[in-house]
């Protein structure tokens, strides 16, 4: 039978296993939270740039597959956010909280966008979940957290809330 996953994303100083986000918009923002509200926004600057705070993400799967999923690997599909705006990526093999530490500067310097179908960001050639494996988990040390980050510069345009970016992930399974 094929593994149950989905996408979460991870929040405070203890997330777990995070929070489910599969199919959901997560709000770039300068607060550690997917809340769909007008809080907290990136203010477009008057000289240089603003950044958010970092959003983590990682693949969980729920239900053992029948006998591993691996070649995780995620892409944009590249819509544009306009002028001014940018999603940067980077990973880690820890969790690194969200935090205003993160308006200071990048958290990586590619952008989301050079990930295509055709050229996709390999996140893990091998195995992440094995059917041995304990359910729920999110691989552990085999898979590493994506990390994402809107930045803003002087050229962008205020009010455009409705700019949005997708996030695809996919992966083989026997």
């Amino acid at each position: 039978m094929a593994a149950t996953t989905e996408i979460h994303v991870y929040h405070g100083a203890a997330p777990g296993l995070g929070v489910d986000a599969t199919g959901l918009t997560l709000r770039m923002k300068q607060a550690d939270d997917d809340q769909q509200d007008d809080q907290a926004p990136v203010p477009i600057p008057a000289d240089g740039v603003e950044f958010s705070w970092r959003k983590s993400l990682k693949l969980v799967a729920l239900t053992a597959p029948d006998n591993r999923v691996g070649n995780l690997r995620i892409f944009s599909l590249q819509e544009s956010l306009g002028i001014g705006r940018e999603v940067f990526y980077n990973r880690s093999s820890s969790y690194v909280q969200a935090s205003a530490g993160d308006q200071a500067g990048a958290i990586g310097s590619t952008n989301m966008d050079a990930f295509t179908a055709t050229a996709p960001e390999i996140i893990q050639p091998g195995d992440v979940f094995l059917s041995g494996d304990a359910f729920a988990s999110d691989g552990g040390a085999r898979q590493d957290y994506w990390m994402f980050q809107l930045r803003h510069d002087t050229t962008a345009i205020s009010g455009d809330a409705a700019a949005s970016k997708t996030l695809v992930a996919r992966y083989d399974e026997s």
